[in-house]
Formats: C-alpha cells, sequence, structure tokens
C-alpha cells in the first residue's frame, strides 16, 4: 500500500488542480494581512490592534477548513471519476481496501500540505506587514485551538472519503458531504431552541465544537444566536483569552467526536465500496 500511497501522491501534487488551489489559499491569506496593512498605515498607533484582530481571525477560519476538506478530497478523486481510472488500479494487484486506505491517507497528505502552507504564509505576511504582537502568548492560544481541532478534521476527511468511494460523481458526493455537515447543526439546533433536552444530540453535530470547544461559546439557550449560522463568528483575541483555556473536557469532546467521525465513516464508506460494482 505504500508504493500505491507514494503514487498517488506523485500524481496529486503533479495536477494543475493541487497547485492553483494551493495559490489561491496562500493569496486569500496574504490578501486579509494587506488589508490591515492598508488600515494600519492610515492609523499606526492601533498596531497592536491589528495584529490582534488578524489572529483572531485565524480562530473562526478552522470552522471554514471543515468545509474545506471537499476541495481536499476532490484533488484526489476527480481524475478518478473523470477518467474512469479506479478499475485499472484494482487491476494492478491493489485491493479494495488498499485503495480506500490509500486514498484517504493522500488526501490527509494534502489536507496537511495546503493547510500548514496557508496558516505559515499567513502568519509571516501578517509579522512582515503588521509586526509581532507584545503577547506572544496570544500564538500559543491560536495553535492549541488548531490542535484541537485537528481529531475534527480527520472526522471530516474520512466522512467525505466515505461520500467519494459510495457515490461515484464529484457533484453527488459533495452536496451530501455538504448535507452531512448543515443539515444535523441546523436541525439539531431548531430541536434544542425548541426543547433544551435536545442539547446533547445537538453538541453531536460535526461543526459544533468549532462554536462550543474551539471558540469558547458555550451551548445554552442564552448563546444559541451566536451559534445560528454555519458560517463564522469573529471574537476578538480577548475574548478567546477569557472564554476558556481549553480544559481536558473540551480537547476530549474534540478528540472523541472526531474520531467517531472517523471510524463510523470509514466502515460504512470500505463496507459499501467492497461490495459496489467499479464500472
Amino acid at each position: 500500500m505504500l508504493n500505491y500511497i507514494k503514487a498517488e501522491c506523485f500524481k496529486t501534487f503533479k495536477r494543475v488542480y493541487m497547485r492553483n488551489t494551493l495559490l489561491i489559499f496562500v493569496l486569500l491569506a496574504v490578501a486579509v494581512n494587506v488589508l490591515f496593512f492598508v488600515a494600519f498605515r492610515s492609523n499606526p498607533a492601533d498596531s497592536q490592534e491589528f495584529i490582534r484582530t488578524s489572529l483572531s481571525i485565524i480562530v473562526p477560519m478552522l470552522l471554514i477548513m471543515v468545509y474545506m476538506m471537499l476541495i481536499m478530497i476532490d484533488i484526489v478523486f476527480s481524475e478518478e471519476y473523470k477518467y474512469k481510472t479506479f478499475k485499472n488500479t484494482l487491476s494492478f494487484g491493489f485491493t479494495r481496501t488498499q485503495v480506500y486506505f490509500g486514498k484517504l491517507a493522500v488526501s490527509i497528505i494534502v489536507a496537511v500540505v495546503v493547510f500548514f502552507i496557508t496558516l505559515a504564509v499567513y502568519l509571516v505576511s501578517l509579522f512582515l506587514l503588521l509586526g509581532f504582537p507584545e503577547d506572544m502568548s496570544l500564538i500559543g492560544l491560536v495553535f492549541s485551538r488548531i490542535a484541537a481541532a485537528i481529531p475534527l478534521y480527520i472526522g471530516a476527511l474520512c466522512l467525505c472519503n466515505a461520500c467519494a468511494f459510495i457515490i461515484p460523481n464529484s457533484t453527488a458526493f459533495s452536496f451530501v458531504y455538504m448535507g452531512f455537515l448543515i443539515v444535523p447543526y441546523l436541525l439539531f439546533y431548531t430541536l434544542t431552541l425548541l426543547n433544551p433536552a435536545f442539547m446533547p444530540l445537538f453538541s453531536t453535530a460535526l461543526v459544533t465544537p468549532f462554536y462550543t470547544a474551539i471558540m469558547g461559546i458555550d451551548i445554552s439557550i442564552a448563546n444559541m444566536g451566536d451559534m445560528m449560522a454555519v458560517g463564522f463568528r469573529v471574537n476578538n483575541i480577548e475574548y478567546l483569552q477569557n472564554a476558556s483555556s481549553l480544559p481536558g473536557t473540551s480537547v476530549a469532546y474534540c478528540l472523541i467526536l472526531g474520531l467517531a467521525y472517523a471510524v463510523i465513516a470509514t466502515l460504512i464508506g470500505l463496507a459499501v465500496y467492497r461490495r459496489r460494482e467499479i464500472r
């Protein structure tokens, strides 16, 4: 399987789709800090405020990356469906289990490369254009949130990978994956508003911990307005400092939920793919 992963990585990283995606992410990262720099030039006295705001944006953007996992999977699968080469891969002697986990491994590698290059460019452009924060612990605060989000990203990738193997059409599996993210969240949100007894059910949606554990918003009726959208909420960095220092319960919540999605999605996806006819 290692040879298969190496071959897939070689093909994937040579694709224009991969390079263009990375370029767009990097340009967007730089563009955000360029906007802050323009504002900074007009009001240099507030430089530390601009730096704190730029850092605080990273945290809610972690939620957006869950939706972007769809692009990471599509980068790996797009040519397979376009040229219908799945059967050729199996004819080379690879088992369906090897292909399934090989694709998942390559998707994880692609996501890691895109995410961390984008993050590195964002931070470098921030420090070059605006300077360093006076309180360097703010950077540690951001990275602690990133670490907590990693199991959720793995769960999202496993879910999207399962959708891609079960549904042999890029457009169709994209809609199904987005539905798995958005529909349960909005449904359980509505049920919780009607009856607080549904609050534990609301906490099982994959995007919920990004609001609760990572952004520090408590699951309560009083705070449900802040959790209405499936987009993101930007808080100032001081709010994130005061809201939570990521206690063990929050980290465990992200870890358990992410791994639960990963295991369940992988078991279902692999079981269906092993029985599906490949054309």
